[in-house]
């Protein structure tokens, strides 16, 4: 199973993988945005087939972001946008497979909103950021 790992600012994908009877971690990928892009996803669904991965669980994650950079913890209703971000990009995918574009227009639009209200908040608590955190 995959997880998160931050290294100072940054996260990255990992999962610990066995050979002849030893572990060890391997990155599956870096993750530079708030959210996993659909090409990171497919990307590691191909070069790593047999590692598993909860996309879901690492969208809360990342929308817990890295609390020791922070002015202030998370809140918690973030992690509840983290979840719906997550739904509606899926819903997205579904809805262009049925080829219902404009609805998958619309369903990643809200999801882009929700990730821009965590991201807003994310760089304006800061640690050495005079910005007040924007809700």
């Amino acid at each position: 199973m995959a997880f998160v790992r931050w290294r100072g600012g940054c996260s990255q994908l990992i999962a610990t993988v066995y050979e002849d009877g030893r572990s060890r971690q391997i990155t599956l990928a870096n993750l530079p945005d708030f959210y996993v892009t659909e090409s990171t996803k497919n990307h590691v669904a191909q070069k790593f087939p047999k590692i598993s991965v909860d996309w879901a669980a690492v969208d809360q994650e990342l929308a817990r972001g890295l609390s020791e950079s922070l002015k202030e913890s998370t809140p918690h209703k973030h992690l509840d946008y983290a979840t719906v971000e997550h739904y509606l990009r899926q819903w997205a995918n579904e809805a262009e497979t049925a080829k219902r574009s404009n609805d998958a227009t619309s369903l990643r639009l809200a999801a882009d909103a929700l990730t821009r209200w965590r991201a807003e908040f994310y760089w304006s608590s800061q640690l050495g950021s005079n910005n007040p955190p924007q809700v």
